[in-house]
C-alpha cells in the first residue's frame, strides 16, 4: 500500500495468502467488492474486513481488522474501493449546489447505488490500491512512529496504521480515474499524533511551560480543528464553481503561457512547493487554485486570515483546501507548535501551499513590503523536519479592471473599511458580474531553498522575501490597463488624442520590448480591436472618460478618479523606476549650477533611491548604478561623454528621453512626503511624533494642500503613503522629539521635496510642450 507517494496501483498475483480491506460506505458497495473478490480468488475462501474508511471524520471499527493482521509476514494486504463515474462530468464537470444537500454523486447512497446499478452498472468501478506485505507495513509503521522493530503492531493503533495506509493507496487509484486535482490529505490529526517529532516537540514545551504534557495534548487537539483544512471532492468541485462566479464579470478564459504551466506543474509534482501570490484584491487568491483544478494540478492549499471563517464560508472554505491563521499568536505557543508541524507535515507530502505574499491587500497597487510571518513558519518547518528544495513560486495576476479598487481608495482618504460579513460576501459576489475585462497570469522562476535557514536567521529569510518581491516585479506585464492610466496621469489635468495616446503607447511598447518586460496580450498583439475593447470597458467603467463631440476623441481621467487610476498605474512603476530617477536627476542638472556634472548626476541618483527605499524593492547599489548605466547606453550609447560635457550634452540627454515618465512614476510620493514634512516642521518645541494623530492631520492638510493646488493630485492623499513618508523621516532621524536642530532638518526636507515636486512638474510641461508631436514620433525610444 502507498506511503503518499503515487505508485502504479497492483495486485501481487503471485501472492495465494491474502487480506482484502473492502472500503464500503454501505452494503450495496460491500456487494459488489465482496462479488469481485470471489470472482477473482478462485478456490481459495478469501479473507477479508470491511471498514468505511474513505470518510476519515469517524472513529473506525478495528476489532476484526486487527484479529486478521497476525498472519504470516509475507500476507498481501490488498485495499478495495468502488469509484461511481458521473456520466459527462469529466466533459464540464457541472457538480450543482444541490448536492450540498442530497449528498455528492460520487458517494451515492444505498439506494441511489441500487438504483444506478439497474440503470447502467458501468458506472460502478473496481479500484485496486497497491498491495503490500504485512512485513512491509510493519517496518513502515515502526519507521513512522519511531518505535523499535515490530514493537507495538499488535496494537490498535497499528490496525489504525493499516487502515490509513490502505484508504491512501486507493486514494492514489483513484486519482487516476479522476484526476491529479483530487489529491487531499487524509488522516492528518492521527498522523500528527503519532508522529515522533511532534510528540517530541510537545514534551520539550511541555517541560518549558511548566505543564504535564497530557495537558497540551488535550489544548492541541482543538487547535488541530481549527487549523486542519478537511477538503473533499465534492466542496473542491464547488469551490471551483465558486471560482467561476467570482470571474463572472470577466473573459472565460485566463491567459496563461504554456510553458510556465509545463514547468509549475512538473515543479509541484517533484518539490515541496509554495506559491506565492501578489494581493491586490480579495479574489486574486482564487486565480491560483482555479488555474490547479482547471490544468489537474495539485489541490493548492490557501492560507487565509482568521477574519474570514465565518459563519457558512468559512466551513465551506475549510472544506476546500483553506488554512485560517489567527492574526496574531506570539504568545500562543501550543498553536504555534500544532500550525508548524501541520506545515511541515504538507510540506513532507508534497501538498502545494498557497498564500498573500505581501501578507495583505496592497492598497497602492504596488507589491507591498513582505510579510514573514508564514514564510518564517514555512522555512522553520522545513528545517526542523530537514526536508530540502522548498520551492517559493512568485504568482502575478492581472486584472484589467479590479472592483476593490475604489474601496481602497476610499479608505486611504479616511473611511474606515467594512468588516467582511456573510451579506457583505453575498453582495461582493453579485458585484462582480461587472464587466471587468481579462485576467492575465504569469509564473516567475522558483526562489529554491536547498537547506532552509534556521528559525534566528532573520537576514537569510529577509534575502529569500526579497528574491521572491524582485521576481514577481519582474514578470509584472505592462497591462492596457496600467499603462493608459500611467500616461493619462502624466499628462493631467489636460487629455489625450487617441492619436496620441495609441503613439504613446506604441513607443512604451517598443521601450518595454527592449528590455525584456512582459506586455499584456492586446499590447503584445497590436490587435486593435482587443485594445479597443479594453478601453471600452475602462470607458463603461468610469476610470476612464472619453469626449466624442470634438474632431477627435480625447481621453483623461476625472480628478475625483486620480487615485483609483493611480492604483493601476502603481502596479507598474517598479519598471519605470530606473528612467525616472535619470530624467529627474538630468532635470535637476539642468536647473542647476552643478560643477562636475557625471558626480553630480550619481548624487542625485543616490539621494533620490534613499528618498524612496519605503516604496520599491533596490538591488545593491553597485548593481543599481550598473543598471541606470545600462539604462542610460539604450537612451544614447554616448551618454558618459555628454553628461562630462556639462549642460550642453545634459538637454541633448534631456531631447533623447522624449517622452517624459518620471513625474507620473515619482510625483505623488514626493507630494505625499511634503505633506507630513510639513506637518513636523510646524510642531513646537519638544512635541513628540503621534504616528496616528500625523496620519489623521495629513489627511486633512493633503485635501487642503490640494484644493490650494500645492500638490497636483488627490493620488497624494493616502494613508499608507503618509505612513512611508513618516518612516523615511523616522529613518533620518527626523522623528524624534522635536529641537531647533530637528526642526531645521525637517524644513530643509520639505524644502527638497517640494524643489524635487517642482522639477517633475517642470518635466510634465515639457511633456506637454511635445504632445502635438507625439502622432508622429510613434516610434521614437520612450
Amino acid at each position: 500500500m502507498a506511503d503518499g507517494t503515487p505508485r502504479i496501483p497492483i495486485v501481487a498475483e503471485e501472492a495465494a495468502d491474502r487480506l482484502y480491506i473492502i472500503d464500503a460506505r454501505n452494503g450495496v458497495e460491500r456487494r459488489l467488492l465482496l462479488d469481485w473478490i470471489h470472482a477473482t480468488a478462485g478456490d481459495s475462501e478469501p479473507a477479508w474486513t470491511s471498514l468505511d474508511i474513505e470518510d476519515d471524520d469517524h472513529a473506525l471499527p478495528l476489532d476484526m481488522l486487527r484479529a486478521r493482521l497476525d498472519g504470516s509476514p509475507s500476507r498481501q494486504v490488498v485495499p478495495l474501493r468502488v469509484a461511481w463515474r458521473i456520466p459527462g462530468f469529466e466533459r464540464d464537470r457541472a457538480l450543482k449546489f444541490r448536492h450540498l444537500i442530497f449528498g455528492d454523486p460520487r458517494h451515492p447512497g444505498p439506494l441511489r447505488s441500487r438504483l444506478i446499478l439497474l440503470r447502467d452498472r458501468r458506472r460502478a468501478q473496481i479500484l485496486v490500491g497497491e498491495a503490500a506485505s504485512l512485513d512491509t507495513l510493519r517496518t513502515r509503521y515502526c519507521a513512522q512512529t519511531g518505535g523499535g522493530d515490530g514493537e507495538g503492531t499488535d496494537s490498535p493503533e497499528f490496525a489504525g496504521f493499516v487502515a490509513r495506509q490502505a484508504a491512501l493507496a486507493l486514494d492514489v487509484a483513484e486519482r487516476g480515474v479522476r484526476g491529479t486535482r483530487y489529491k487531499v490529505p487524509r488522516f492528518v490529526a492521527d498522523s500528527l499524533r503519532t508522529n515522533p517529532k511532534f510528540r517530541a516537540a510537545l514534551a520539550e514545551l511541555a517541560v518549558t511551560l511548566g505543564r504535564p504534557v497530557g495537558d497540551l495534548y488535550r489544548e492541541a487537539r482543538p487547535l488541530m480543528k481549527e487549523v486542519i483544512a478537511r477538503p473533499s471532492a465534492l466542496f473542491l468541485d464547488l469551490r471551483a464553481r465558486v471560482d467561476r462566479m467570482m470571474f463572472g464579470g470577466y473573459a472565460p478564459e485566463m491567459e496563461v503561457d504554456a510553458a510556465e504551466l509545463a514547468k509549475l506543474r512538473s515543479i509541484l509534482r517533484e518539490h515541496p512547493t509554495a506559491i506565492l501570490f501578489t494581493h491586490k484584491t480579495y479574489i486574486d487568491g482564487a486565480t491560483p487554485s482555479r488555474l490547479a483544478y482547471e490544468n489537474d494540478l495539485p489541490m493548492l492549499h490557501l492560507f487565509g486570515g482568521a477574519n474570514l471563517d465565518i459563519a457558512v464560508m468559512g466551513e465551506f472554505y475549510r472544506r476546500s483546501g483553506m488554512i485560517f491563521v489567527r492574526r496574531s499568536f506570539q504568545d500562543q505557543p501550543v498553536y504555534k507548535l500544532v500550525l508548524r508541524h501541520y506545515i511541515a507535515w504538507l510540506l513532507a507530502k508534497r501538498f502545494p501551499l498557497s498564500w498573500a505574499f505581501e501578507g495583505t491587500r496592497s492598497r497602492l497597487g504596488k507589491l507591498m513590503p513582505p510579510k514573514y510571518g508564514l514564510m518564517k513558519y514555512v522555512l522553520d518547518a522545513a528545517h526542523a523536519t530537514g526536508t530540502k528544495g522548498v520551492h517559493f513560486v512568485p504568482f502575478v495576476t492581472s486584472f484589467d479592471l479590479i472592483l476593490d479598487v475604489e474601496e481602497y481608495a476610499a479608505e486611504q482618504t479616511g473611511r474606515v473599511k467594512k468588516a467582511e460579513s456573510l451579506g457583505w460576501f453575498v453582495g461582493y459576489m453579485r458585484n462582480l458580474k461587472k464587466p471587468s475585462g481579462r485576467i492575465r497570469l504569469d509564473i516567475g522562476k522558483p526562489i529554491v531553498i536547498e537547506d532552509a535557514p534556521g528559525p534566528e536567521d532573520k537576514r537569510a529569510l529577509e534575502k529569500i522575501a526579497f528574491s521572491v518581491a524582485v521576481e514577481a516585479n519582474r514578470v509584472t506585464p505592462l497591462t492596457v490597463s496600467s499603462v493608459m492610466c500611467l500616461i493619462l496621469l502624466g499628462t493631467a489635468p489636460r487629455g489625450v488624442t487617441a492619436a496620441e495616446l495609441l503613439a504613446t503607447i506604441g513607443a512604451l511598447k517598443e521601450w518595454a520590448r527592449a528590455r525584456g518586460i512582459r506586455l499584456s496580450k492586446e499590447l503584445e498583439s497590436a490587435d486593435d480591436r482587443a485594445l479597443s475593447s479594453t478601453v471600452d470597458t475602462l470607458v463603461e467603467s468610469g476610470l476612464l472618460t472619453r469626449y466624442e463631440a470634438g474632431s477627435e476623441n480625447v481621453y483623461s481621467i476625472d480628478p475625483a478618479k486620480h487615485p483609483m487610476a493611480s492604483y493601476y498605474r502603481n502596479i507598474i512603476v517598479h519598471h519605470f523606476l530606473d528612467r525616472a530617477m535619470i530624467e529627474i536627476a538630468l532635470f535637476q542638472l539642468r536647473d542647476a549650477d552643478s560643477g562636475d556634472a557625471t558626480a553630480a548626476f550619481w548624487a542625485h541618483v543616490d539621494r533620490l533611491r534613499d528618498l524612496f527605499k519605503f516604496e520599491f524593492f533596490y538591488p545593491p547599489r553597485d548593481e543599481h548604478h550598473a543598471a541606470i548605466a545600462a539604462e542610460l547606453a539604450r537612451i544614447d550609447p554616448t551618454w558618459a561623454k555628454r553628461l562630462a560635457s556639462g549642460d550642453r550634452g545634459v538637454a541633448q540627454l534631456i531631447r533623447r528621453c522624449q517622452p517624459l515618465v518620471g513625474h507620473a512614476v515619482l510625483l505623488s510620493f514626493a507630494e505625499a512626503y511634503s505633506v507630513v514634512a510639513d506637518i513636523l516642521s510646524r510642531a513646537r518645541p519638544g512635541e513628540a511624533v503621534d504616528d496616528k494623530a500625523i496620519e489623521a492631520a495629513a489627511l486633512v492638510e493633503g485635501k487642503q494642500a490640494w484644493l490650494l493646488r500645492r500638490i497636483s493630485s488627490e493620488a497624494a492623499i493616502g494613508k499608507l503613503l503618509f505612513a512611508n513618508g513618516l518612516s523615511l523621516m523616522r529613518h533620518m532621524g527626523l522623528a524624534e522629539p522635536a529641537t531647533p536642530g530637528i526642526l531645521a532638518a525637517r524644513r530643509a526636507l520639505l524644502m527638497e521635496l517640494r524643489g524635487l515636486a517642482n522639477v517633475m512638474e517642470s518635466m510634465r510641461l515639457a511633456t506637454l510642450a511635445l504632445a502635438d508631436r507625439l502622432p508622429t514620433t510613434g516610434g521614437q525610444d520612450a
